[in-house]
């Protein structure tokens, strides 16, 4: 008995070796219960909740039935998704502090700088370094992943990553033409009119960024569906869980790096952050980016506590 139209959206939050052997039991349950029609809302959310936890400990980012090896790569693997949140966070703060050195006294030229001038000039520059750490630490652990992703390749695993990398390159394509003409635009157009000068610049610049996140999205995405499909040695394993960690504590000192500096910025260039006199030093599209890079650290804590629970068991297969 197959799924009815109704149900079969939801079922497919489910992993399909779950619903193989369970997905008849849960539709005649849910037809007992609710009828042939539309379920209620509770319902839908329960089979939502119910089939992410069952792909989570299928693929061992939650508890102990999958092999120690499927749980240390999940927990890689989470690391990876905080880091490309992190990736989009950081760009949001590189664009709303551009320029923040003209705001504060003594200006970029000055040789003495106050002390929160130079406060706010080192925490941003070590969210440079370390954004740059990180991304040679996710380089190069794709570097590492790649001899056996191409091992995969070669033994028919095409067809189930085809669709998705073409999804991407498709998309990285249209991003790559659309870059070109923008930049163009820009050579023509001093920095007050790159900001806030030009209202069809912005917004044929948000709508630019929309795709390069939509790429780092699919781009991960790949990397994730590859991942796990990917039979991996321990070395390998064991190399990228130590990556991973290394990638998750340049998050967490980026961010805060980037409490440091916005709390120097509103001491002393207030205004920067508040253009209102007298108003509070803060600034929605900074809080969000705050938000974003706290929520990215955090999966990425998640993922190395993942790591470390099942590593020992790792190094003794």
């Amino acid at each position: 008995m197959s799924p009815n139209r109704q149900l079969n959206p939801w079922l497919r939050w489910y992993p399909k070796p779950w619903r193989d052997h369970y997905g008849e039991e849960l539709v005649l349950f849910m037809q007992d219960s609710y009828g042939s029609g539309r379920p209620p809302a509770r319902a839908r959310m329960s089979l939502l909740v119910g089939g992410l936890r069952e792909r989570a400990r299928q693929s061992g980012l939650t508890g102990d039935s999958a092999p120690p090896s499927d749980r240390v790569r999940a927990g890689a693997l989470l690391v990876l998704v905080g880091w490309a949140g992190f990736v989009l966070a950081g760009s949001s703060f590189a664009k709303f502090s551009e320029h923040f050195d003209n705001a504060l006294p003594g200006g970029i030229d000055s040789h003495l700088p106050p002390a929160s001038h130079a406060v706010a000039d080192l925490a941003y520059g070590l969210v440079q370094v370390l954004a740059a750490v990180s991304g040679f630490a996710v380089l190069l652990g794709t570097a590492v992943a790649l001899p056996a992703f191409v091992r995969f390749l070669r033994s028919g695993g095409w067809p189930a990553v085809r669709g998705h990398i073409m999804r991407a390159l498709t998309v990285t394509a249209v991003t790559v033409g659309a870059t070109v003409p923008l930049l163009l635009w820009a050579h023509h157009l001093n920095s007050q009119q790159r900001n806030v000068g030009s209202g069809s610049y912005g917004a044929v610049f948000i709508a630019w960024a929309a795709l390069m996140a939509l790429n780092l999205g699919l781009w991960t995405l790949v990397a994730v569906i590859a991942a796990r499909q990917v039979n991996f040695s321990r070395s390998v394993l064991l190399a990228e869980a130590a990556l991973a960690v290394i990638v998750t504590a340049t998050m967490a000192v980026m961010l805060a790096a980037t409490s440091t500096w916005w709390a120097a910025i509103a001491a002393d260039a207030p205004s920067f952050l508040n253009s209102n006199p007298g108003g509070a030093p803060v600034n929605p599209l900074l809080g969000a980016t705050a938000a974003v890079m706290l929520a990215a650290s955090a999966a990425g804590a998640i993922g190395v506590l993942r790591i470390t629970r099942n590593l020992s068991s790792l190094r003794v297969r």
